[in-house]
C-alpha cells in the first residue's frame, strides 16, 4: 500500500511526512533521534516523547531518547523513572505484540485513578494523562517502544493523530531494526565495513538484478552448504521456484528505492526445514544518500537469518493451551498484530487480548516481552 495515498487522514502534507519519513530512516546512522520526537512532539502537539531499545536479558539500554517540552521538577521525573512499573499506561501496554499502536486511554479508564497516589504524585506532575504508544521491537532478546503524552489540560488525541502514530510506528520499528542488524557506531568508516562484521546472519548487497555486491563471510560459508538458498552467477537465488520469483521482484522494487528517502521491508519465510530451522529472509533498500554508504548503485540488502523452530507441540503440553490459544500465540510469534487478527479469528480486538491474558496466566509470564523470552526456551 502506498502510504502517500493516505495524508488525507494525517495533519501532515505529503512532502512534510515524506520528510519525517526520511528523517526517521536516517537516526540509525545519525544516531539524531531526539531531533525525530522533537518534530513528532511538534505536529502531534504532544508535551513529551520517550523512544528507547534494550537489550532484555539482562537489561542493557542500547538507545533512550526522552524529549519534553515544559519545564518539570527534576524529583517528578526521578520518581516517574524509578516507579515505571507502577504505571498503568505501562502494563496497558504489557500484552501488546510487535508493531502494535495501542491507545492506552481506551485500555485505562483515567477517570478512576486520577485520585490515587501514583497519579497525584507522578503522573500529573509529568504532565502525563493522554498516552499513545506502539511497540517496535519485542522478540525476546530485544524490545522496543514509542510513547507520545499530552497533559489534562489539552485536548485528547485526534484521529488524525492517532493515524499519524499508526503510521510512523512501522517506520520506526525497520529504523530500529536497521539500527541493531548493520550496529553502525561512529567508528565505522563506510557500510560495508558494518555488513562484513555481521557473524550470525547472513548479509547480502544485490543490484537491482539480484546480482551480488557485497557478502559477509557467514553468508559466503552458509549459503554454499545449504540448497534452498544459493549463489549461482554470482546471483542470489532461491531454489523454490515461486520463492525466487518473489525474491527478485523484491530485491528489484526495493533496489529501486535506494536512491530516495522512502525505506520498505519486504520479507519471505521457507518453512524447509535444515537441521531444525527455518530461514527468514528480509529485504529494503540501502540508502545511497549517506557519507557511511560507499556503493553508488540502485541496491538493496537481503538479511538471512537461520531460525531454530518451535516445537509447538511441546509448548501445547506444557502449557495446557487449548487449540485457539496455541493459533493465537503461533500468529502473534509470528509478529502479527492483534488487530490484524480480528478476522481471522472471526472475534473482537478485546477477545484476542483475553485469550492473550490467558495464556499470559498459562506459561506464567506478566508481558509480551516475557512470554518471547519463554518461547525461545523451546526452539529445536
Amino acid at each position: 500500500m502506498n502510504i502517500y495515498n493516505k495524508t488525507t487522514d494525517i495533519n501532515l502534507s505529503s512532502s512534510e511526512l515524506s520528510e519525517l519519513i526520511g528523517d526517521i530512516y536516517n537516526t540509525p546512522l545519525t544516531g539524531k533521534w531526539a531531533e525525530v520526537l522533537d518534530k513528532i512532539i511538534a505536529v502531534t502537539q504532544s508535551n513529551k516523547a520517550f523512544f528507547f531499545l534494550q537489550e532484555v536479558e539482562p537489561i542493557k539500554p542500547l538507545i533512550l531518547e526522552f524529549q519534553i517540552n515544559f519545564d518539570y521538577s527534576r524529583q517528578a521525573l526521578q520518581e516517574f523513572q524509578i516507579r515505571h512499573e507502577e504505571d498503568p499506561f505501562k502494563v496497558a501496554t504489557a500484552l501488546a505484540p510487535e508493531g502494535e499502536f495501542i491507545d492506552c486511554n481506551e485500555i485505562v479508564d483515567i477517570s478512576l485513578i486520577e485520585d490515587t497516589e501514583y497519579y497525584l504524585n507522578v503522573l500529573k506532575p509529568m504532565n502525563t494523562h493522554y498516552v499513545l504508544a506502539g511497540i517496535l521491537c519485542r522478540d525476546g532478546i530485544h524490545e522496543s517502544a514509542f510513547i507520545v503524552n499530552r497533559s489534562k489540560e489539552q485536548l485528547p488525541y485526534s484521529t488524525e493523530d492517532k493515524n499519524l502514530i499508526k503510521l510512523l510506528i512501522p517506520h520506526l520499528s525497520r529504523a530500529v531494526q536497521i539500527f541493531k542488524t548493520l550496529e553502525l557506531y561512529k567508528n565505522y568508516a563506510n557500510i560495508s565495513k558494518s555488513i562484513l562484521d555481521q557473524s550470525d546472519k547472513a548479509i547480502v548487497v544485490c543490484d537491482e538484478n539480484a546480482k551480488v555486491i557485497l557478502s559477509n563471510s557467514f553468508a559466503n560459508s552458509k549459503l554454499a552448504d545449504i540448497e534452498q538458498v544459493y549463489f549461482a552467477n554470482d546471483i542470489l537465488k532461491l531454489s523454490n521456484a515461486v520463492y525466487n520469483k518473489q525474491l527478485h521482484q523484491y530485491i528489484k522494487h526495493c533496489s529501486s528505492l535506494s536512491f530516495n528517502q522512502i525505506s520498505s521491508q519486504e520479507t519471505i519465510i521457507i518453512d524447509d526445514f535444515i537441521d531444525g530451522e527455518n530461514i527468514l529472509l528480509t529485504v529494503s533498500p540501502l540508502n545511497n544518500h549517506n557519507k557511511m554508504n560507499n556503493i553508488d548503485v540502485p541496491c538493496c540488502m537481503v538479511t538471512i537469518s537461520f531460525q531454530k523452530v518451535l516445537n509447538w507441540s511441546l509448548v501445547e503440553r506444557e502449557f495446557s493451551l487449548t487449540n485457539k490459544e496455541l493459533q493465537l500465540l503461533k500468529a502473534i510469534y509470528s509478529k502479527k498484530k492483534l488487530n490484524e487478527l480480528t478476522s481471522v479469528f472471526e472475534v473482537t480486538y478485546n477477545t484476542l487480548r483475553t485469550h492473550l491474558q490467558a495464556i499470559f496466566k498459562k506459561t506464567f509470564v506478566n508481558s509480551q516481552t516475557e512470554l518471547m523470552m519463554k518461547l525461545n526456551m523451546f526452539k529445536s
